[in-house]
C-alpha cells in the first residue's frame, strides 16, 4: 500500500561510533612525541646566529679580496693613483686645481695610508680590501633586517662572489669604499624608514657626506632612497625628513661638486655617448661576467618587486641606472664601473628568490653562483687581470737593455704618454730605465698631470745619438709608430731599425737599434 501525503515518517540509519580507546582497557593512547611537534622558529634575535650571518660574508669577501692581491700589475687607472700620492704636498695640491678635484678625498686618505705602511702594490690596494668586506657586511645587515637571516646570509655570499667586487676589492681606487657608503646609506636608510629617529637621519648625512666623497655620480642613490621612502610610508612628513637628511649631507660636497664641475671638460671629456650597444654590453662588465650576470639577475628578477620590504631592493638596484641613463643624454657619464653600488641590491634581489628553498638548497644555488664566478677570478688575478700588463713592462725592458739604451713614450692624447711612462717609472729603479731623453719636467710637477717633454722642433737635439731606442707605448699596436707624433716618427724612420717588439696587455714595446753609418 503506498504512504499517504501526510505521512511524516522517517527512516533514520545509525552508524556505530568509533570505539575510543580505553586507557583503563589496556588500548594505547595516541600523545604527541617530540619529532611530530614541529620547532619553534628561532628569533631573529638570537644573537649568535644573527652575528655569523653577518660575519661570515665579512670573512668570505676579506679572503676572496686579499688572494693574490699583488699579482696583477696596476692598471692605468691605479697607476695615476700611485702617482698621486707620491709626489710632494706642493705638486699634489697644483695638480688638483687642474685635474681630478672629485678625486682629492680618496687621495688624501691614500696618502694618509701610504705615509704610514707604504706604497707597495699589495699596500696600495689594502684599503679597498677592507672597505669590500665592510660592505659585504651592512649588505648581510640589509638582508637581515628586510628578509631575515637567510636571506642576509645568502645575500652577503652572493655578493661576496661576484667577479666584480673582487676587481675592485683589489684596486686601488674609491670604488670599492664607494660600494661600501652605498650599502651603509641603505642600511642606515632602513632603520629610519622603521624607526625614524633625529640621531638616525643625521648618521644619515655623515654617510651620504662620504658616499660624494668617494663618488660624486653614486649620489644618483638619493634618487632610489626618496622613490623608497616614498613608497614604505606615504608620508609627507617622512619624505620631508629624509629630504633634509640627504640635502644637510650634500651641503659640504658644494665644494667638490663646484670644482668637478669647472674641470668636467677634462675629467669626463674620455667618455663616449650612451648607445643600445654599450648598454647592453653593461651587465657583463657591472658583474664582471655575462654568465654570473645572467644567473643573478634572472635569480633577482624572481624576486624584484614593489610591494613589502622587497621594494627597497628594487629602487636601489634600477632606479640609479635609470637616472645616470637619464643624465648621460645631456653629458656622457655611462660607465659602468660607476655603477658597482647597485650591485648589493641584486645580490640581495636574488637571495630573496631562495629564501623559499630549504636550507641545503638555497646552500647549494649560492655555490653553484660560486661556481660559475672561478673563470672570471682566476682571469682577474693575472699579471694582466686589470687589463694592463704594466709590470711586463719592466721584465721585458731588465732582460734586454743594454747600457745607454734610451726611452721614447707616445702622445699625450688618450693617456698614452702618461701611463705608459708611470708604468715605466713605477716598476724600474732609476738605476735600471734606459734615458729618457726628451723629458723636460716630471709627471705631475707645477699643475702638470703629464710629464712635460722636448718641443718637436728641438727633438733631434735633446735626443742626442743613442745607439738604441725602447718605444713604450700603450695600448695593442701592430705599428709601434703609429700616432706617434710626426717630429718622434721621424726620428726613427731616418736613424733606427726596429729589431724586436712585444706586445703585453694593455702596451706593446718595441726595441730599434741605429741603422749603420753609409
Amino acid at each position: 500500500m503506498r504512504p499517504s501525503s501526510t505521512d511524516q515518517t522517517a527512516i533514520i540509519v545509525r552508524v556505530p561510533d568509533e570505539p575510543v580507546p580505553d586507557q583503563d582497557a589496556g588500548l594505547p593512547v595516541w600523545t604527541p612525541s617530540p619529532d611530530d611537534v614541529p620547532a619553534e622558529p628561532e628569533p631573529l634575535s638570537n644573537p649568535r646566529l644573527t652575528v655569523l650571518a653577518w660575519l661570515i660574508p665579512v670573512l668570505v669577501t676579506g679572503a676572496v679580496g686579499s688572494w693574490k692581491l699583488a699579482t696583477p700589475g696596476l692598471s692605468e687607472d691605479e697607476l695615476a693613483t700611485w702617482g698621486m700620492v707620491s709626489i710632494d704636498w706642493s705638486h699634489f695640491t697644483s695638480v688638483l686645481r687642474n685635474v681630478d678635484a672629485t678625486l682629492a678625498p680618496y687621495y688624501i686618505l691614500l696618502r694618509g695610508w701610504v705615509a704610514l705602511v707604504g706604497n707597495t702594490d699589495l699596500l696600495l690596494r689594502i684599503p679597498s680590501v677592507i672597505f669590500a668586506a665592510g660592505a659585504a657586511g651592512f649588505v648581510a645587515g640589509i638582508g637581515i633586517k628586510l628578509g631575515g637571516r637567510r636571506v642576509g646570509l645568502a645575500g652577503g655570499l652572493i655578493f661576496a662572489l661576484i667577479p666584480a667586487l673582487s676587481r675592485y676589492a683589489q684596486d686601488a681606487r674609491p670604488y670599492a669604499l664607494t660600494m661600501f657608503a652605498a650599502a651603509m646609506a641603505t642600511f642606515v636608510l632602513v632603520r629610519a624608514l622603521s624607526r625614524p629617529r633625529m640621531a638616525t637621519y643625521l648618521t644619515y648625512s655623515l654617510v651620504i657626506v662620504l658616499l660624494g666623497l668617494a663618488n660624486v655620480v653614486a649620489l644618483v642613490l638619493l634618487l632610489a632612497h626618496g622613490l623608497a621612502v616614498w613608497q614604505v610610508r606615504r608620508s609627507w612628513r617622512a619624505f620631508l625628513a629624509w629630504l633634509g637628511a640627504s640635502l644637510a649631507g650634500l651641503l659640504p660636497m658644494a665644494p667638490v661638486l663646484y670644482l668637478g664641475k669647472q674641470q668636467s671638460g677634462t675629467q669626463i671629456n674620455w667618455i663616449p655617448p650612451l648607445t643600445w650597444s654599450r648598454l647592453g654590453e653593461t651587465p657583463a662588465q657591472l658583474f664582471g661576467g655575462a654568465i654570473v650576470a645572467g644567473a643573478v639577475m634572472a635569480l633577482a628578477l624572481a624576486a624584484i618587486s614593489l610591494r613589502g620590504e622587497m621594494r627597497v631592493l628594487t629602487l636601489w638596484a634600477v632606479a640609479p641606472a635609470a637616472g645616470l641613463a637619464a643624465a648621460s643624454f645631456l653629458t656622457p657619464l655611462w660607465v659602468p664601473r660607476y655603477l658597482l653600488f647597485v650591485l648589493p641590491a641584486w645580490a640581495l634581489l636574488a637571495s630573496a628568490a631562495l629564501r623559499k628553498l630549504t636550507v641545503l638548497r638555497g646552500l647549494a644555488a649560492v655555490i653553484g653562483i660560486g661556481a660559475l664566478t672561478v673563470p672570471a677570478q682566476f682571469a682577474i688575478r693575472d699579471v694582466g687581470g686589470h687589463d694592463y700588463a704594466s709590470r711586463d713592462i719592466s721584465l721585458v725592458i731588465k732582460a734586454n737593455d743594454l747600457p745607454g739604451d734610451a726611452v721614447l713614450f707616445g702622445p699625450f692624447a688618450n693617456g698614452d704618454q702618461r701611463t705608459s711612462r708611470d708604468a715605466f717609472d713605477r716598476y724600474l729603479a732609476p738605476s735600471e730605465r734606459p734615458q729618457d731623453k726628451l723629458m723636460v719636467q716630471p709627471p705631475r710637477t707645477n699643475g702638470s698631470l703629464g710629464a712635460q717633454e722636448c718641443p718637436d722642433v728641438e727633438i733631434p737635439s735633446c735626443f742626442g745619438k743613442p745607439d738604441r731606442v725602447w718605444v713604450v707605448r700603450k695600448g695593442k699596436l701592430t705599428n709601434v709608430l703609429d700616432g706617434i707624433g710626426p717630429a718622434k716618427e721621424e726620428l726613427l724612420r731616418q736613424n733606427f731599425v726596429q729589431s724586436e717588439m712585444w706586445p703585453l696587455k694593455g702596451f706593446t714595446v718595441a726595441l730599434y737599434t741605429r741603422k749603420p753609418a753609409a
